[in-house]
């Protein structure tokens, strides 16, 4: 399990059923509800790009 805030080009995670392989990580700073994001891109299997918004608090697991 990692933070996404620790995320890096080339990682290889495991999100919503897929194995995926992250390209950009973006963190927001803390806005008024108190919390950074983070916006991911990754690519599946089939090269087809996700895009997800978590918490930058939130842990992420490795495939």
């Amino acid at each position: 399990m990692t933070l996404a805030k620790d995320l890096k080009k080339g990682d290889k995670i495991r999100f919503d059923n897929q194995n995926l392989i992250v390209e950009k990580v973006e963190v927001s700073k803390i806005a008024k509800h108190g919390k950074a994001k983070c916006r991911i891109e990754a690519l599946d299997e089939n090269n087809e790009k996700k895009v997800f918004i978590v918490l930058s608090e939130d842990e992420i697991s490795s495939a």
